[in-house]
């Protein structure tokens, strides 16, 4: 009888269970964007309810249990309107609907990925992001997608040449920083040896740059060493994003030509490919002989002229890349290479590099969903017949000066032509998903850096292999509380180093919205730049030596002078407070104030040790620098020393009169507050940057005629001091300052209907005779004209 009554309960939970179940409804349907591409990674969410799905790659989303009722549906993407959708669901049946959401083009509502490490609105960002994209850089007109960048608020922008150009942030700039992190499609696009960003060298041509986002600010955090000031992120094109083939031929003063073009297609909705390609020539600018800062050599002999070793300025840049695309449901992946090769002029701490057949390969796959994301790249260069002018100088002087004969010139080049064929690996697997409310992000990094320079300039010589190992993770949580008026986000890292000790890095941002277009942060950052591996590794002439290990510095009798400790990561501590806001739609503000902290910079090269003044240099163990050679005892190194408190102010502003003008402003001031110094052999550090940075501009678009643009840009700056390895402001003007500049751009095109476009700009419109950083030689007035082709088609 027990059993009866048992078996009969078990049997009515069944059938409550099943009337329960019957008692729901699915909803399936597909979201798209211009129509009739699918949107995947749109969230959609049942009003009142905790159901909640995303769509796949084909923009579809199934949503089960749903109430048998009247229900509605939010759709949202980051850039795109909510859209609010009605249905009705019946009892144990499936209902299907569409959507189609439309782009958002609210001043501030682009879509960055880099603050965060997800999608979000640049007004909501936790941290100051600039942005610029494909449009803009067309306007901009210059053969480096960089030169768009110039007009960003915060950043400092540096002209070394028609295809050399350069940013950085918050200060402490010099000639080979690596302090700012540069991304492609986030992989790690950088030099193997110096850190330095690969810029011109890089194998994507601006033709397939979407937009570059530009974290201004220490960001360690997400990305580790080297994001000490901020990060550099490169975004490409997909086949996806747009799909056919695009041309562009410019030429210009300077002997300027250079064309490029992108093939790019899809086949079946799930198979893509992209390739690229792009020529470049041009007659870089020579310094004048009047400039006292373009000679070389050392102080006991006559100098030599830069152009004298040089029998050319001509600068050449070619590269190529080709990428194959797949998606498999949620999953998107993609492989390729690129490749470089470049000849023209780098202007480094030590002088001026001659760049000849410098190549650089990069090979890349990944894979990504909603949640996961994942990459392998590798990134190589070869160095060519490349070499230091101030080290042919010195080799000339030793000679009787400059030969007549461009044959044995050429041959004291390749007598001291440098050897690099060094690589990184870099690798990442990351993860994002909400839980409770609560969205989180976390990965883990990889990187290998194998260099490569047969002895000629690292430690590397006789066979012996260097290596060196990072390997870092990161955990972020980003809440929203009061009604997503209050957004709290907080972030930690932890890098170890094959080379130093570990290092922690954390985050913490608080974002409270004054009303939707209105946003007040707070935030804190630590960041770090790892020493580079010329910095840990460098040897050349035995007496130049990178400190990985230390040294103590005796006198003649053997009595310990001081001691020179192993170089350690630089760091600093930020904290910045942020008003960003729109009004009317027509108005944008967003200021930034910022206060930081700075210790341990590593020094320039500078001498330590001089047996002719009775300090001789020794490693740990003993043994002596340069040992059984004539300049025994002799170091030139690397330290860490100082500390330093920096305070500055960004304030930009954007206003849209009407639909055709945009104004666009910014400026910017930054101050050494105290440097503390204890160390003898330095200086205290210069910022190297000016303390005042002005920038305006103004965008005439379809005004009086259709599809047609005018673009006028001035960026001013101020007087500033200068000083990084030999390049030293106080040596080369009569008041020690690079002098103030003033440079004014100018742009104007048409589109035709048929997809052809015709735009000219001119740059350094009033000639200014000055430069943005000593060592680069005057840009002066400069022109281009261009010609684009866009079809669009080859989606299959």
């Amino acid at each position: 009888m027990k059993l009866v009554k048992y078996w009969g309960v078990v049997l009515s939970l069944l059938v409550s269970a099943g009337a329960w179940a019957l008692e729901g409804g699915t909803i399936r349907g597909t979201v798209y964007v211009a129509g009739n591409e699918p949107l995947p990674e749109a969230q959609v969410v049942l009003v009142g309810t905790d159901l909640v799905a995303t769509t796949n790659g084909e923009g579809q989303f199934e949503l089960r249990n749903v109430p048998p009722a009247r229900q509605e549906l939010t759709i949202s993407f980051p850039g795109y309107r909510d859209s609010t959708r009605s249905v009705t669901v019946l009892e144990g049946q499936v209902v299907s609907l569409e959507a189609d959401l439309e782009l958002d083009e609210q001043f501030g509502e682009e879509i960055i990925v880099t603050g965060s490490r997800f999608g979000e609105k640049r007004l909501e960002s936790p941290v100051a992001v600039e942005t610029v994209g494909a449009k803009t850089i067309q306007q901009a007109g210059g053969v480096s997608f960089l030169t768009a960048l110039a007009a960003m608020k915060g950043v400092d922008y540096v002209d070394n040449g028609i295809n050399e150009k350069r940013i950085s942030t918050r200060g402490y700039n010099n000639q080979f920083s690596s302090r700012m992190l540069s991304l492609v499609d986030g992989r790690l696009a950088q030099m193997p040896i110096s850190g330095m960003p690969l810029g011109g060298q890089l194998p994507t041509p601006s033709l397939d740059v979407k937009s570059v986002e530009v974290v201004v600010g220490p960001a360690s955090a997400l990305y580790g060493a080297n994001a000490h000031t901020g990060v550099i992120h490169v975004l490409t094109k997909s086949p996806w994003d747009e799909s056919g083939v695009s041309a562009v031929l410019r030429g210009g003063t300077q002997q300027l030509l250079d064309g490029s073009v992108r093939v790019a297609g899809t086949l079946h909705k799930d198979f893509g490919y992209k390739f690229n390609g792009e020529l470049f020539r041009g007659v870089d600018f020579a310094p004048d002989r009047a400039l006292p800062s373009h000679y070389f050599g050392g102080p006991r002999l006559p100098p030599i002229f830069e152009a004298d070793m040089l029998e050319e300025y001509d600068t050449r840049t070619a590269k190529a890349e080709g990428y194959l695309y797949y998606r498999a449901g949620d999953w998107n992946f993609k492989g390729g290479y690129g490749f470089s090769v470049h000849d023209g002029i780098l202007t480094s701490n030590g002088g001026r590099l001659h760049m000849r057949g410098w190549q650089v390969h990069t090979q890349t796959v990944s894979a990504s969903n909603p949640h996961w994301f994942a990459h392998v790249s590798r990134t190589s260069n070869e160095a060519g017949h490349s070499y230091q002018l101030e080290r042919l100088a010195g080799v000339l002087q030793a000679s009787g000066g400059v030969p007549s004969d461009p044959a044995a010139l050429e041959g004291f080049k390749e007598q001291i032509r440098g050897i690099d064929h060094s690589e990184i690996i870099d690798s990442e697997v990351q993860y994002q998903n909400t839980f409770g409310g609560v969205k989180l992000v976390t990965g883990l990094q990889l990187r290998r850096h194998n260099p490569s320079t047969e002895g000629t300039s690292l430690s590397d010589g006789g066979g012996h292999r260097l290596r060196v190992t990072e390997f870092g993770g990161y955990v972020q949580a980003d809440r929203s509380l009061l009604r997503d008026r209050l957004r709290l986000v907080a972030a930690a890292r932890l890098d170890s180093h094959s080379s130093y000790t570990p290092q922690f890095s954390p985050k913490a941002t608080v974002v409270y919205s004054l009303a939707r277009t209105q946003h007040l942060r707070v935030g804190y950052n630590r960041a770090f730049k790892s020493p580079s591996l010329l910095e840990n590794f460098l040897l050349i002439n035995h007496t130049l030596v990178g400190n990985r290990t230390g040294f103590l510095i005796r006198d003649a009798e053997g009595n310990l002078l001081s001691e020179l400790r192993p170089l350690v990561p630089e760091q600093v501590d930020a904290v910045e407070l942020g008003y960003k806001a729109t009004f009317f739609n027509r108005l944008l503000v967003d200021v930034v104030g910022y206060h930081s902290w700075y210790r341990n910079f590593i020094s320039a090269l500078t001498p330590q040790a001089n047996p002719a003044q009775g300090t001789f240099a020794f490693y740990p163990d003993g043994r002596p620098v340069a040992e059984g050679t004539p300049v025994q005892g002799a170091l030139s190194t690397y330290t860490n020393f100082g500390r330093s408190r920096v305070a500055g102010l960004d304030v930009g502003a954007e206003y849209q009169p009407s639909a055709h003008v945009l104004l666009n402003g910014s400026v910017s001031y930054i101050q050494v507050l105290s440097f503390q110094n204890s160390a003898p052999t330095q200086k205290a550090l210069l910022l190297n940057v000016p303390e005042v940075k002005l920038k305006a501009s103004i965008t005439l678009q379809d005004l009086g005629v259709k599809n047609s643009f005018v673009r006028l840009f001035g960026r001013y700056q101020a007087a500033h001091a200068f000083s990084a390895g030999r390049w030293d402001s106080t040596l080369f003007f009569p008041d020690g300052k690079v002098p103030a500049r003033f440079v004014a751009d100018l742009g104007l095109g048409y589109t035709f209907d048929n997809g052809l476009a015709v735009s000219a700009n001119v740059f350094n419109l009033l000639d200014d005779k000055g430069v943005e950083v000593l060592g680069a030689a005057p840009t002066r007035r400069s022109g281009s004209l261009q010609l684009a082709y866009n079809y669009q088609g080859l989606a299959f």
